[in-house]
């Protein structure tokens, strides 16, 4: 695994990660908050991994998708974070905080932000402020023409590629109305970096290409 910087105080690694059959690689975000660090949908490496960037305080599982190696960044000593329902589908792990509403569980730099509309992930955005970086998990997916071609072929099939884009599965299951609320008061914050957890970061121009992904809501 290389970590790699970002944004001042923003870090991400990339792993292989497997659904369905699909290579689709998995991301972790690590912010550096003035409390500790904070880990968003960790991938499979080993906690101390990030201990040269400070001390680990938060873990996030940030949706019902993305809880696979929560747990030993959870042993490590990290307080364990997640989105709603997760604790019922997971029981083993041991979740400090439940994020149900919109606010600043890490501090001041960072707003969390759940989404209802889409019960299926029920996932936790976070915004950190200081580098106006918006971090989304299965919200949108940017898979570029780097990406194994079947993983292309079957997201194009989806409405998932190319470019940044959702898929059918939202389409389907969102709750339209609520997704309109919701998406139309994100697009109102402050932020202009996306980082998702499958795909390209998107350094540039991120709060246009998550509108233009949401285009299909009206």
């Amino acid at each position: 695994m290389g970590m790699r910087q970002i944004a001042e105080a923003v870090h991400v690694a990339e792993a292989p990660q497997r659904f369905y059959g699909l290579e689709v690689g998995a991301r972790m975000t690590v912010l550096q908050l003035a409390g500790g660090l904070l880990v968003h949908s960790p991938i499979g490496v080993d906690p101390t991994s990030v201990a040269h960037l400070g001390e680990l305080r938060w873990v996030l599982a940030p949706n019902r998708l993305h809880h696979l190696y929560a747990g030993a960044w959870i042993d490590a000593g990290a307080e364990g974070c997640c989105c709603p329902t997760l604790p019922e589908k997971r029981p083993d792990l041991r979740f400090d905080t439940v994020i149900d509403a919109t606010g600043e569980p890490f501090g001041d730099e960072v707003l969390a932000v759940p989404l209802r509309c889409f019960p299926f992930t029920s996932e936790v955005l976070i915004l950190h402020r200081p580098s106006r970086t918006l971090v989304v998990t299965d919200l949108v997916f940017h898979f570029g023409a780097d990406a194994p071609w079947l993983t292309r072929a079957a997201m194009w099939c989806a409405c998932g590629y190319p470019g940044c884009r959702t898929t059918t599965l939202e389409r389907v299951g969102m709750h339209r109305k609520l997704a309109r609320e919701e998406l139309g008061a994100l697009l109102e914050l402050d932020f202009d970096r996306l980082v998702m957890s499958h795909g390209h970061v998107i350094d540039q121009g991120g709060k246009q290409a998550l509108k233009q992904a949401f285009a299909w809501l009206g």
